[in-house]
């Protein structure tokens, strides 16, 4: 028998599961927002920015730079208004994934550099398990999404 997104394995283990059932479309909002924040602050500041992706060995970098901040931001108002946010979720792990094997093998970078290359791919491994928890999810009740689908 499966278990119910309320319950939790063991009676003993389940003190904080009313608390979570109660504000979970708060706390699935609060989630959303602070997901997007990664990927809107990285925009803002104009990152993946051609000479980065120049650095790589991307084709194109001219291109692709706005292109890459464009998506972000696309993700970002998906993913905070909870319009079409499991779309929104895709993007932002298909995102994920190709900045992750393309630019934080922290193996290849020189051992100065391993470390911050290594936070960012732990960083990217974090955020792209709270994408795949979003397309689980959905938006919640505080959602566009939720709107739409005319449910109250």
């Amino acid at each position: 028998m499966a278990l119910k997104s309320n319950d939790s394995s063991h009676p003993l283990l389940s003190c904080t599961d009313g608390i979570a059932t109660a504000m979970s479309d708060a706390l699935l909002l609060l989630g959303r927002v602070l997901i997007a924040a990664v990927f809107f602050l990285t925009a803002w500041f104009g990152s993946p920015n051609v000479g980065y992706l120049t650095s790589l060995g991307y084709p194109n970098p001219e291109l692709l730079s706005p292109l890459a901040i464009t998506v972000e931001f696309v993700g970002v108002i998906s993913i905070v208004l909870g319009l079409a946010t499991r779309y929104g979720a895709l993007l932002g792990l298909l995102f994920v994934i190709i900045a992750t094997a393309t630019a934080h093998r922290y193996w290849t970078y020189p051992q100065p550099q391993q470390l911050v290359q290594y936070i960012f791919l732990t960083k990217n491994l974090a955020i792209a398990g709270g994408l795949v928890l979003l397309f689980a999810t959905g938006a919640g009740r505080y959602s566009i999404d939720r709107i739409l689908s005319g449910k109250r």
